[in-house]
């Protein structure tokens, strides 16, 4: 009888504590079944000059028929964009680019949807817009010696952080203006066909960061052959 007794109070504890789970979870059953769209997946953002490119991949079924892009402009207004989306492929690439926005950092949810109207899980990404503030206080690479070697100018570089190359425009022997590119990594740069009376012109390209979309430019720097 005792053994009885044991076994009946722990039958009713399990009912009492499934009564209490029921509770806790029926909110959501009477709520029904949540349908979820596939998300963009494997997201990048890529700098730009007031813009940012992002790219991405549909991989999770085939259902989604729309792409809102949500953001807020350095004002903190809200933006956003929608796109049509046609699948056609078990992988399928998402790659959109968000113009014309102002120099700043920013925040992008990434949201699908199917005919129906269900949404998938909100695609976050973050990126930065470079513009005219960035641009401006780009520094040119300084020559450190400039001489003539015969019929030739030489020119020795100063080094240049964070640089990628520079561009060198002069004036041939024939009075044709040519433009040379010269990699940061070279100390010295030597000219065979230069004009020496004419005036040689110089700027230095950045990118500002490995995967941007877009150089970035200092101001020109101007000197004569001495």
């Amino acid at each position: 009888m005792k053994h009885i007794i044991i076994i009946l109070c722990v039958i009713a504890g399990i009912c009492s504590s499934c009564n209490d789970m029921l509770e806790n979870i029926q909110p959501y059953l009477n709520e029904g079944e949540t349908i979820y769209v596939g998300k963009v997946d494997s997201l990048t953002a890529s700098s730009g000059r007031n813009r940012i490119l992002l790219k991405g991949l549909y991989i999770y079924g085939v259902t989604q028929k729309k792409c809102v892009i949500r953001w807020q402009s350095q004002g903190e207004e809200d933006k956003s964009l929608e796109l049509d989306v046609v699948r056609e492929n078990t992988i399928d690439p998402f790659e959109v680019m968000i113009n014309d926005l102002e120099e700043g950092q920013y925040e992008f949810s990434i949201t699908t949807y199917d005919a129906k109207g269900n949404s998938s899980i909100e695609s976050v990404i973050e990126g930065y817009a470079y513009g005219d503030f960035y641009e401006g206080n780009l520094v040119n690479r300084k020559m450190d010696r400039l001489y003539t070697d015969g019929n030739d100018i030489v020119i020795s570089w100063r080094p240049a952080n964070n640089a990628l190359k520079c561009e060198m425009y002069y004036t041939d022997v024939t009075g044709k203006e040519k433009t040379i590119k010269i990699p940061i990594a070279e100390t010295e740069t030597r000219i065979e066909d230069c004009d020496q009376t004419k005036v040689l012109r110089w700027r230095t390209i950045y990118l500002p960061e490995e995967n941007a979309i877009d150089y970035f430019y200092s101001d020109f720097t101007e000197t004569t052959v001495p």
